[in-house]
């Protein structure tokens, strides 16, 4: 029975609200991983006992507290605009890391998987100890939707490619992607499908490439392609048209047809920077550049 059978039955507010601290308490126990309830000011509301193992704190110690006490204060601006731009966005999901404060005084990589519920004005979280990469590295370096490496992986290892270019004398190509009309497909016909659509467009985007380049997803309708050594930009303008041209056909969800298109934008290295992260900031503008200058096509820095 879903929520609005209940409402139609005449269910009180008062008991669809036991329903739902039920249902969180369930799966704040059972999760494998740390959990967390956070309302939209980023206070810890929930907590659930994996915490305690990983960071020494109780949920008790951390249940009231306000997640940027625990932020090493280099990663606070950047990762508070990413989970507040969760809020206004058309995605439901999106992925950060930073090291966190422990209660023995040091730090610890988490890698936090968050959802926002507009309906109650909280963020679901699930936490993930990547400090040691060994232990969890496929979980922890690829996205849980598409399976394509995350931007966790683009953090270790975007620098380790640019630096191997570099010794061999090559370019490397940063393709930012952002999907035109995904939107509208999430609208019309639910998040279970978007992630079906999701899930499709990256292993579209593999297919275009060749093994030694990346594919990857930053999170929620975004993806950057990284293509190792192309000859020239003439290149890397028939890639991002094949890719265009792939994201274009149509997609089955459900039996029904969806469209989308995509926006790309390109900075190169060396000739843009030689910072992993010059380099995605070059190439995200350049996309803004495309989406607001009519969408589907790409765009040199």
């Amino acid at each position: 029975m879903n929520l609005q059978e209940l409402l139609e039955q005449g269910v009180s507010p008062e008991y669809l609200e036991h329903l739902f601290r039920t249902e969180r308490y369930v799966w704040l126990t059972l999760s494998f991983d740390m959990a967390a309830v956070m309302d939209i000011d980023g206070c810890l509301e929930e907590i659930n006992a994996h915490w305690e193992r990983v960071t020494g704190y109780t949920p008790d110690e951390l249940r009231g507290n306000y997640l940027i006490e625990f932020m090493r204060f280099e990663d606070r601006e950047k990762v508070l605009a990413q989970v507040q731009g969760l809020i206004t966005s058309d995605i439901a999901t999106k992925t950060v890391d930073f090291m966190f404060l422990c209660k023995d005084g040091t730090h610890k990589r988490l890698f936090w998987s968050l959802a926002f519920s507009p309906e109650h004005n909280q963020f679901f979280c699930v936490v993930k100890d990547v400090t040691d990469p060994v232990h969890t590295l496929r979980a922890a370096y690829h996205d849980s939707l598409t399976g394509l490496p995350n931007r966790l992986y683009l953090t270790d290892y975007m620098p380790r490619i640019l630096s191997r270019a570099d010794q061999d004398g090559k370019q490397v190509a940063v393709l930012f992607i952002d999907l035109d009309g995904f939107k509208q497909v999430n609208d019309t016909l639910g998040h279970r499908h978007g992630d079906s659509l999701l899930t499709q467009v990256g292993q579209r985007l593999k297919k275009c490439l060749n093994s030694r380049d990346v594919v990857s997803r930053l999170g929620g309708d975004e993806f950057v392609c990284l293509l190792f050594a192309p000859a020239n930009e003439g290149e890397v303008e028939r890639v991002c048209q094949g890719l265009i041209e792939t994201l274009n056909q149509p997609f089955t969800l459900a039996g029904q047809t969806a469209h989308i298109g995509c926006s790309i934008g390109i900075s190169m290295y060396p000739g843009d920077g030689k910072e992993a992260e010059t380099l995605l900031d070059q190439a995200d503008q350049a996309m803004y550049k495309v989406k607001r200058s009519g969408k589907n096509r790409f765009l040199f820095r």
